[in-house]
């Protein structure tokens, strides 16, 4: 899944639980959940550039319009989008020898593929449904 994938539903998290806890608990069950779903991963420096900028962008504009909730959404986003720390590490540094971690990422669940543009696809989807609740219920 794609950083701004995960980051949206770790917002819907913090939107949700308007907690800081319990969004990043939320946002880690969601990206295993996430990860479950087929779709679509970059292998391009430059496609995960535009979408951590992207995602971040959300991120700040979300604080912004919902002030009361700048640490739940904060929280949850973290969440959401951490466990993936892992994977950037390995891309970033080859010689990088940790083994991975987090259940989707280490083959204990599911992480299946789609290929482009069905994967991308369902990833906008997912942020447009994320997104439009959080919205919902940041009012």
């Amino acid at each position: 899944m794609y950083f701004t994938t995960h980051l949206s539903c770790g917002l819907f998290c913090g939107a949700l639980t308007k907690n800081s806890l319990g969004a990043l608990c939320l946002g880690l069950v969601s990206h295993a959940a996430l990860d479950m779903i087929p779709h679509h991963d970059y292998d391009s420096v430059g496609g995960a550039a535009v979408d951590i900028a992207s995602g971040l962008v959300i991120l700040s504009a979300m604080q912004t319009l919902f002030p009361g909730l700048s640490g739940p959404l904060l929280w949850g986003a973290i969440g959401g989008t951490i466990p993936d720390l892992e994977v950037a590490l390995r891309r970033i540094f080859p010689g990088y020898k940790l083994r991975r971690l987090f259940p989707s990422h280490s083959g204990l669940l599911p992480h299946p593929q789609r290929e482009f543009p069905k994967g991308v696809l369902v990833q906008f989807a997912i942020i447009a449904v994320c997104l439009f609740f959080c919205f919902s219920l940041g009012r």
